[in-house]
């Protein structure tokens, strides 16, 4: 990978496991607290088109600042996505896979 400053662009990979009804949300790339809401906007479409299914947001192959997992954790607790667009919620099975690097940065969201 290359330096830390990295590419603001996000790449998801979307796999389904039918049997076990749930979608695995695979995120490459640096997630901040700006842009943390394109993975919500993702995550809503899957569960409009799978209701029920369990979505795993796989952020292991992803830098994550600090700001970002704190608020995506929070979200997972609640089991509520934001839109990204308005300030509406959507009820959601969401599951973490913690990112083996998280910034620590001076980012204020």
């Amino acid at each position: 990978m290359h330096h830390h400053g990295g590419d603001p662009k996000l790449k998801v990979l979307i796999r389904l496991d039918a049997e076990a009804e749930c979608a695995r949300i695979e995120v490459h790339g640096v997630v901040t607290a700006a842009n943390v809401r394109a993975l919500y906007v993702v995550c809503r479409r899957v569960t409009s088109k799978l209701p029920g299914f369990e979505l795993v947001l796989d952020l292991a192959h992803a830098r994550v600042s600090a700001p970002a997992i704190e608020e995506l954790r929070e979200r997972a607790r609640l089991s509520s996505l934001y839109s990204g667009i308005d300030a509406s919620e959507t009820p959601c099975r969401l599951r973490l896979v913690d990112p083996l690097v998280i910034l620590r940065t001076k980012e204020h969201a």
